[in-house]
Formats: C-alpha cells, structure tokens, sequence
C-alpha cells in the first residue's frame, strides 16, 4: 500500500513537471512572440506623399514632389507608380503631353511640342532618383523639383507650369516599402491607403 501511494506522489510530481515545463515553454514563446513585435513597432517605416508649388523659405515659385518617412524605421521602396486618370506616367512629359499644351495640338506632335519647349532651356525639371532607395526615419526626399518658368521668356513653358500646377492633386502615387525584418507595405497617395503585402513587384525602371 506504501509503495503504491509512493509510486503515485512521484506520478503526479511528473505529470506536474512536465505541465510546468509546458507553461513555461508556452510564457517563453509568448514572450519571444511580443519581443518580437515589439522591435518591428519600433523599427516601423511610414512613407508619406506630399507636393506643393512654393518654397516658403525663399518664396520662389516652383512645383515639388516629396516623399517622407515618418516611420521610427528605416524603409526601403521597391517599387513606385505615378498615374493621372488612369495613365500610367513613365516620366513626367507623360503628364504633360496628357494634360497640360493646347488640345489643338494634333496627337502624333503633343511629345515634339513638349520636347520643343525644353529644347529652348526655358523649362527644367530635376530629379532625384528614389527607386531601391532606403530613407532613413524622418528623412525627406524631394525626386521631381519644376521651377516656373518665366512668362516674359517662355509663354509655352509657363502655360504648361500653370497647367501641371492645376491637375497636381489629381496624380496618383503607388509604392511599396518594407522594412529592415522584410514586412513590406502597399500605400496609395493621396488616398492615404497602406496594405501589408508578401512582397514587392519588380521595380523595372
């Protein structure tokens, strides 16, 4: 009778070991798991659209296209469209030829009239390139600056300023970003939409 009563304390001392080394491996995962989202929180990227048409600083007249990370992370873009009622914009005279010279222009001469004007030095844009790019948290990025060209030098080029300047809300931008563990995001501007996804398209420019 001893022996029984022995042998079933130590299967219960089992049976309770083992039950604590469950618990304890299931607090431990649990922990790894908030650890773990824990430092995703704090390496999250937030990229951000944004564009105007002065610089406040020096006043002068000029169209910007900015994008920002106000994430605590770093984030790395791997892939960005821009579209305007639906057209996908390769490069900015894209737009231009879409919505900003005269509609009497015949269709197979809208790319030669916009490229006459730049021809003639009276029309800049520069670039910053932000493809593959990483923006460190709270840097800015400004990738399309159009300064407005002077009336009095080039009526053209100031038409289309003014043009672009009118239908600038109305672009569309497209991009995805990830961040340092992998998790990439889908967010849409202005919309102000962002989607987890698996990954990336293929950033093919």
């Amino acid at each position: 009778m001893r022996a029984s009563r022995f042998r079933l304390v130590e299967i219960v001392v089992a049976v309770s070991v083992v039950v604590i080394s469950v618990a304890s491996l299931g607090v431990a995962l649990f922990q790894g798991h908030v650890m773990q989202r824990t430092l995703e929180a704090q390496v999250l990227p937030v990229l951000q659209y944004g564009d105007s048409n002065i610089d406040r600083a020096s006043g002068e007249w000029r169209m910007e296209f900015t994008l920002t990370n106000t994430g605590l992370g770093p984030a790395e873009l791997r892939w960005f469209q821009h579209t305007w009622r639906g057209v996908d914009l390769e490069e900015p005279a894209d737009l231009m030829v879409a919505c900003c010279i005269p509609e009497d222009i015949e269709p197979e001469l809208r790319y030669r009239y916009v490229q006459g004007v730049f021809a003639t030095g009276r029309m800049r844009i520069f670039f910053d390139q932000i493809g593959g790019r990483f923006f460190a948290p709270q840097e800015s990025v400004t990738f399309i600056t159009f300064p407005r060209p002077d009336p009095d030098l080039s009526q053209e080029a100031y038409d289309i300023w003014m043009a672009l300047d009118a239908v600038r809300h109305e672009i569309e931008l497209d991009v995805c970003y990830c961040s340092v563990f992998d998790e990439c995001w889908m967010a849409r501007f202005p919309a102000q939409s962002r989607e987890p996804v698996d990954s990336c398209p293929v950033l093919d420019r």
